[in-house]
């Protein structure tokens, strides 16, 4: 009997899609207080989507860091 390869382990492959949605939840929740403090010392709404969007944009380059280091060493 052969052994599976430690990346045929659906709960591996579970516990990574759960932590890029909490990953991308943080990330964004992140940015909101940080738009939302900002908005309050310099004033206008501009900050609060600013904020929303380095949120966003974080939590992207974090989840795709996190996938590269997923499948590293899956190469045939």
């Amino acid at each position: 009997m052969s052994r599976p390869h430690r990346d045929e382990n659906p709960w591996r492959t579970a516990a990574l899609v759960g932590t890029i949605g909490v990953d991308l939840a943080v990330c964004l929740v992140a940015g909101i207080w940080l738009g939302r403090w900002m908005q309050g010392v310099f004033g206008g709404v501009g900050w609060l989507v600013g904020g929303i969007l380095c949120g966003l944009a974080a939590g992207i380059v974090s989840v795709i860091l996190m996938i590269r280091k997923f499948t590293e060493g899956t190469h045939d």
